[in-house]
């Protein structure tokens, strides 16, 4: 890999990296906490690699939840990353299956939103790419056992770490505010996600809000590219019309 290319990668990713040296580390001291040791914190981080997942973890894990039901949680809570792979499939289609299978497991929400954001001005290869992902992958594994390390030896409050988890996520959420048709999907999935919440008490209500929001946002983008079509061939009927009149 060019050296170019880990530069871009490492400089688009440097500001989740930053804040994922924060969150991670709190994540680290939360799962700790819970019981999970310092080896298992950044195996879990390794294999799992899901920060929101991995709080939720942590949190059933002190409210005496058992494992299966942490594991169908975390399954429920990631199935989002299904959709994001599935948005960034044509990107990385001419790339091995080695690539692939790493880009997949590297790819989070942040790293998914600088990824479908850069590849859609054009200018932006798959190694840029994976090299983000890298990046910010190796800092929230590296955070999070400093964090567990953190936890075995101070007791540290991480409320404050709630709120720069918010923070991230709308940060990342307006970037994604290209068009009216993400703006719709984005007050969608916000509007949804409130009502459910309200109606179940239970984070399940973010997985069905995600399907929903992710359905509305396709709708009206498959709405869009019909309207586009349709005034290209309109304008098509138009030129013909024009060039018969000159003859």
């Amino acid at each position: 890999m060019k050296t170019a290319t880990i530069q871009n990668g490492v400089k688009a990713a440097s500001p989740v990296m930053v804040s994922y040296i924060a969150l991670g580390m709190a994540c680290g001291v939360v799962l700790y906490d819970a019981g999970i040791s310092i080896f298992g914190i950044g195996l879990m981080s390794v294999l799992v690699y899901a920060g929101a997942a991995q709080f939720l973890a942590a949190s059933m894990l002190v409210l005496g939840a058992s494992i299966p039901s942490v594991i169908l949680m975390v399954f429920f809570l990631n199935l989002r990353h299904v959709l994001m792979s599935a948005s960034l499939s044509s990107f990385v289609k001419d790339r091995s299956f080695g690539f692939i299978s790493l880009f997949s497991h590297v790819l989070t929400d942040e790293s998914y939103g600088i990824n479908y954001t850069k590849s859609r001005e054009g200018l932006w290869t798959t190694d840029e790419a994976m090299m983000t992902s890298l990046s910010t992958y190796g800092t929230w594994v590296l955070s999070t056992i400093i964090g567990g390390a953190i936890g075995s030896q101070f007791q540290v409050n991480t409320t404050i770490m709630n709120f720069a988890l918010i923070a991230m996520f709308l940060c990342m959420m307006v970037q994604q505010f290209i068009s009216r048709e993400h703006m719709i999907a984005g007050l969608v999935s916000a509007g949804v996600t409130v009502l459910l919440m309200v109606l179940f008490k239970h984070n399940i209500a973010l997985v069905i809000a995600t399907i929903i929001a992710s359905f509305a946002g396709y709708g009206l983008e498959v709405r869009k590219e019909r309207r586009k079509d349709r005034k290209k061939d309109k304008e098509i009927q138009s030129d013909l019309k024009g060039g018969e009149s000159h003859e």
